[in-house]
């Protein structure tokens, strides 16, 4: 009787403490929560945790299978049951972490080829207006060419190759533009833009008191005004030179100079190589010291000619910067203003006056768009 009733006495303790029971529900539990955490989109994202659960979830598998190798009333599966409830818990926290970061890299990855996608609009609106050199031509395509990889990385779900994609384009489109922006940089200088309004203000004052025609040429606006008594009385879409960011400095670099210039001749048709033609008095004594000064300095080789016949002339309307160095109008425009100037008529060509211009909007643009970031 002593016996039975020991027996029946740890029957009972064995059941009230669930000690040998066996944890089916939990192992089931724990090996559907590690599988939808390697499973998962963000499983890539959270590899260490992930091997961590994998290394709980098999001790506490290696442990039930060691209680089921032991005698019944030997079997304790409660250690077993509680480190399966705590594999369950990091495999778990394996998945939220690597969603939050796929999120995150995704959203990183979007803002990388967003930013690359406005570079590269802002290179395009540069070119448009500007023409950039071989190299760096050669640049903006690759560039161009990585924003596209990027966005269709990023379509793909490769979200860390799109924004590694997108850094790549970056960089490439700073090298392609960085030169050219930096040269823009003059059309919002404050000096430079302060003696290119004292230029236009003279030449309104001289063509008001004087009451002949004036000229102002703005390069980045592609405008040229005709005064009469200082009023503007007449705008024409102009196209300079390619190189429509540089200062003119030398024959063959493709810059429109700036300065105060007069016409002295007239070509009619038949005169010149364009449909009419006025002949500017470049080089003026001013672009002859620029000249000399930029030799000096070394910024142009020695051997460099300072160039002439810069002239407004007509077969313009092209939609892009592009002469030598002219200011060419489109052949309608170019007739009406040849009627109504003649030699001796003042020509004030400036950057800009620095604002609502190609390059200094551009800026303006850029340093928003970088402020906003």
């Amino acid at each position: 009787m002593a016996l039975a009733l020991g027996a029946f006495i740890l029957a009972a303790e064995i059941t009230r403490s669930g000690r040998t029971r066996r944890p089916a529900e939990l192992r089931i539990s724990a090996l559907a929560a590690h599988e939808q955490a390697s499973r998962g989109p963000g499983s890539a994202w959270a590899a260490d945790e992930l091997r961590a659960a994998r290394a709980a979830l098999g001790a506490a598998l290696l442990d039930c299978s060691r209680q089921e190798s032991r005698l019944y009333v030997l079997r304790d599966f409660r250690p077993a049951a509680r480190a399966l409830e705590r594999a369950q818990a990091l495999s778990a926290l394996a998945e939220k972490l690597g969603d939050e970061r796929l999120e995150l890299a995704r959203a990183e990855a979007e803002a990388a080829v967003r930013e690359a996608r406005e570079l590269e609009e802002h290179a395009l609106a540069l070119v448009a207006v500007t023409t950039l050199p071989r190299a760096q031509r050669s640049q903006l395509l690759r560039a161009r060419l990585l924003v596209r990889e990027a966005e269709a990385l990023a379509r793909h779900g490769d979200v860390r190759a799109a924004r590694d994609c997108a850094l790549r384009s970056e960089a490439e489109l700073g090298r392609a533009v960085g030169p050219a922006l930096e040269a823009a940089e003059r059309y919002r200088s404050r000096a430079q833009v302060a003696t290119w309004r004292r230029w236009i203000e003279d030449t309104r004052r001289i063509s008001r008191t004087t009451g002949e025609p004036a000229i102002l040429v703005l390069k980045e606006k592609n405008l040229l005004v005709l005064l009469s008594r200082g009023v503007p009385v007449r705008r024409y879409d102009a196209e300079v030179g390619a190189n429509a960011l540089g200062v003119k400095l030398s024959q063959g670099d493709r810059a429109t100079p700036e300065g105060r210039y007069r016409i002295v001749e007239k070509k009619d048709r038949g005169q010149s190589i364009y449909h009419r033609a006025l002949l500017l008095d470049y080089p003026n004594p001013a672009d002859r010291a620029r000249f000399s000064a930029a030799k000096r300095r070394g910024e142009i080789p020695r051997r460099s000619a300072i160039g002439g016949l810069i002239e407004i002339h007509g077969d313009g309307g092209r939609g892009q910067n592009w002469t030598d160095g002219c200011v060419a109008l489109a052949n309608g425009d170019m007739d009406d203003l040849f009627a109504r100037v003649r030699v001796g008529t003042r020509v004030t060509i400036v950057g800009g006056d620095g604002s609502d211009g190609a390059f200094s909007s551009l800026l303006a643009r850029v340093e928003q768009e970088q402020g906003g970031s």
